[in-house]
């Protein structure tokens, strides 16, 4: 009788032994019961093998389970231990999935060890866990990446491919055989769902030092003005790490892109910037074709929106579609989400943080391909906020863009952005991180405001008293900005009198006038509170252009956003500034001459170097034709002699500083040429602020025909109609 044999199907489903003699075809049970006895020529039951896969999700299932007598890493240990016991009283496990299991132990016990020596010692300080509680039943009853379906195959791939069996990457997997090609090339399904990671655009092709298109040392010079001159308009980078060596060695077109714009503001760099500006446009093809991502591309994308070369048309520039690829990539990257631990967040608030909208500080240093950098170290905690501060950049940058060129917003508010109050008070933080978050802050508590308006004027009864719900939306308003001024004039301001800088100045003088505008057009604002805002969004307008022409010296490197916001001012100043016929003032001539220095100084901005060719010249140009076909109004030499002291006698002392640049440029700007009875213009340039709205709100009442600015809502801008000279009367 042999010792192994396989027992005929009579047999097996009778649960008896099968008797037969070596080589016989029939069993004595088939024989005497006369029936057919079918031996099977293969082993019926688990196939060899299988069984270390069993073992494997037998394993991850036990290290889930909550035993009643061990908990913590106590529990994984001996179920691993147990685990290791089994495989090897188990002649099918193989080698490899004991040592695995092994090495699986030595790291438990590890952490297990770690763990105690940091309770015994007090005074190394730790990183903010995400949850700040020592009870784990919250975490081990999450499923992570149950949000996100494919992030939860690519967590399940990512743990296939990390054992011993699966290391090398031309082996098939079980679920290849299933899937090949016509040319029986076996694709490797495991593969297909891996986490994203990076995927660096580098190579001899692409690096513009390679090419021959630049020096090592014109780079290193290059690199350095835009961290001098030029970062504090494009957040997003800091000089600790985008160094030349990290930006070179991550990414061409992040490299190429920063040096193509500092090109553009030296004037003995002309040619270099023409060259590098063709590569620039050929590493863009490259990386939407070869699907190059990293977080340097992001960025990178992010630097060219400022400075674009102005298009056949005013909306045929790339800045929406590069907005839109680094959303894409970010996306991917997972930059909208807060890396945990963390220093830079409260720890209440991470506690409310849905799991979703984190990751692990190991996982995105891994994503990014610095698999190998300690997030605990200075160095790994700046190449952690590179990523969040490339999002929060971003959104900053979207949302300026949407709001000055009537686009819906794109970037959402995701809890990075939401809780970001105190991200800047971090002991590696860059110093133009507050500005960063001060804008970030703004933007997006900018939508509550909308809404608390719009509210306050779809609630209007015919009962209620018009003048009393202007005064409660201007209360409203103001109060929001002086909250806002109030945590961070002090913060980011600069000099002695802490003033905020020019491009913050107009940013938030022009959200004033955006909001202002919106209440004016909105179909149920009270009619009283369409008067009143029509001052306060004339003032804000002219606001917008004194702080651009005070602070001229200051952007000389000014985005091409911030020009379309001091024009979009300034075409409303134009409409506004025009009395009725029972006014007593009229403001057009100091208007118009104020719009007219800012033309000015827009062209000299957009010229300055003669090889920049910037979008703001064009703009320039657009304001000087509007003021010259805009019609005349009848005035006479009395009623604009009152006009003339509209303008304060006494005000506070001014910090000569604020008009230090004004003074440089305002006796060069050519004015246009009124009629003889108009008088001197009122110099607006010279002013401060608060002489501004004082002259606008004595120069009498706004109840001409009210101005209809075209928009839906107010946050929909409709796109570049505000310069349409039909729309203003203008033929």
């Amino acid at each position: 009788m042999a010792s192994k044999q396989a027992a005929c199907l009579n047999c097996r489903k009778s649960k008896i032994k099968c008797k037969r003699e070596v080589g016989a075809a029939v069993c004595e049970k088939c024989e005497q019961t006369k029936t057919e006895c079918i031996i099977p020529n293969f082993h019926i039951g688990r196939q060899k093998g299988v069984k270390k896969y069993v073992l494997v999700r037998r394993i991850v299932g036990l290290l889930t389970y909550t035993s009643s007598k061990r908990t913590g890493l106590d529990k994984a240990i001996f179920q691993i231990e147990e685990a290791i016991k089994k495989s090897r009283s188990d002649s099918f496990s193989k080698e490899g999935t004991l040592e695995q299991l092994q090495q699986l132990l030595g790291e438990v016990r590890g952490v297990q060890e770690a763990s105690d020596a940091d309770a015994a010692s007090i005074s190394i300080p730790q990183l903010t866990e995400r949850d700040g509680s020592g009870h784990p039943s919250d975490d081990q009853l999450a499923l992570d990446d149950a949000e996100n379906p494919l992030q939860l195959l690519a967590r399940a791939s990512d743990l296939r491919l990390t054992s011993p069996q699966s290391g090398d990457a031309s082996a098939s997997t079980p679920g290849s055989r299933y899937y090949t090609n016509e040319s029986n090339d076996a694709v490797d399904v495991h593969r297909f769902f891996l986490p994203m990671k990076a995927y660096l655009d580098q190579g001899p092709d692409l690096d513009p030092i390679d090419v021959g298109l630049v020096t090592l040392e014109e780079a290193d010079m290059l690199l350095s003005f835009f961290h001098d001159r030029l970062a504090h308009t494009r957040w997003g980078l800091d000089p600790q790490v985008h160094t030349l060596h990290f930006v070179r060695n991550r990414s061409a077109f992040l490299f190429t892109s920063l040096l193509t714009a500092s090109a553009r503001f030296l004037p003995s760099t002309a040619a270099v910037a023409k060259r590098l500006l063709h590569h620039r446009l050929y590493l863009v093809q490259q990386i939407i074709s070869r699907r190059f991502r990293s977080v340097e591309i992001i960025l990178a994308f992010m630097v060219n929106v400022p400075w674009m070369h102005p298009g056949a048309h005013a909306g045929d520039d790339d800045t929406g579609y590069f907005i839109s690829l680094a959303l894409s990539l970010a996306l991917d990257l997972s930059l909208n989400k807060i890396i945990v631990p963390s220093q830079s967040f409260e720890p209440d608030a991470l506690k409310r943080i849905p799991k979703a909208d984190c990751i692990d500080a190991t996982r995105a240093l891994t994503m990014d391909g610095f698999e190998d950098v300690d997030p605990k170290s200075e160095w790994g905690q700046r190449l952690l906020r590179r990523r969040e501060r490339v999002w929060i950049a971003l959104f900053v940058l979207e949302r300026g863009v949407c709001l000055a060129r009537g686009r819906s917003y794109s970037v959402p508010i995701t809890p990075l952005v939401m809780y970001c109050d105190k991200w800047h008070n971090n002991a590696v933080a860059h110093t133009q991180d507050g500005a960063l978050i001060s804008m970030a802050v703004l933007r997006r508590d900018l939508d509550g405001l909308f809404t608390s308006v719009r509210s306050r004027c779809d609630s209007y009864r015919v009962i209620d008293v018009g003048s009393k719900v202007a005064d409660e939306i201007e209360a409203t308003i103001e109060g929001f900005f002086t909250r806002w001024n109030t945590a961070w004039t002090s913060a980011i301001g600069d000099g002695e009198h802490r003033t905020l800088p020019p491009y913050v100045e107009i940013l938030v003088t022009h959200t004033r006038l955006s909001i202002y505008s919106g209440v004016i057009n909105h179909p149920t604002a009270p009619q009283e509170v369409k008067r009143q805002f029509r001052a306060s969004a004339l003032s804000s307008a002219l606001n917008v252009m004194r702080a651009a022409i005070q602070g001229e010296s200051r952007l000389k490197s000014m985005p091409n956003n911030t020009v379309i916001m001091i024009c979009f001012a300034a075409c409303i100043a134009l409409t506004l500034s025009t009395a009725s016929s029972s006014g007593s003032h009229n403001l057009a001539p100091s208007v118009r001459n104020l719009i007219d220095e800012t033309a000015t100084s827009l062209e000299r901005i957009g010229s300055t170097p003669s090889h920049r060719n910037g979008t703001s010249v064009l703009y320039g140009k657009y304001l000087h034709e509007l003021v010259k076909d805009a019609p005349a109004i009848a005035t006479n030499q009395h009623q604009y002699q009152s006009v003339a002291n509209l303008a304060p006698q006494t005000t506070t002392p001014l910090d000569p500083a604020m008009f230090a640049t004004a003074s440089d440029h305002v006796d060069t700007f050519g004015h246009a040429q009124y009629p003889l009875n108009w008088g001197e213009p009122l110099q607006f340039s010279a002013m401060s602020g608060n002489e501004v709205i004082e002259t606008v709100m004595n120069s009498g009442d706004f109840e001409s025909a009210l101005f209809d600015i075209p928009m839906e809502d107010m946050n929909s801008f409709a796109w570049m109609d505000w310069m349409n000279p039909p729309d203003f009367g203008f033929q």
